[in-house]
């Protein structure tokens, strides 16, 4: 039985200067399908895929914690 998975998207704030080494470091962590530098409000996308909440939750609390980023907002898809 193949269970669903929780797809989101996570915008990030990050620090000037640094927001390529970020952007790699995150793309490491286990959730993380893609990840890449936008112009606007924003600096970093990633797109996200895992099997619960919880999951997501840790995920989301891991990268507010990483050096370089400043702030984020997450959008679940339905």
């Amino acid at each position: 039985m193949v269970l669903a998975q929780i797809k989101a998207v996570i915008l990030t704030g990050l620090v000037m200067g640094i927001e390529d080494r970020v952007i790699r470091e995150i793309k490491k962590y286990e959730g993380i399908k893609d990840g890449f530098m936008v112009y606007g409000e924003y600096d970093g996308v990633f797109i996200v895929e895992v099997p619960s909440q919880e999951k997501l939750n840790a995920l989301i609390s891991r990268i507010r914690r990483t050096e370089g980023v400043t702030r984020t907002i997450t959008l679940v898809a339905i």
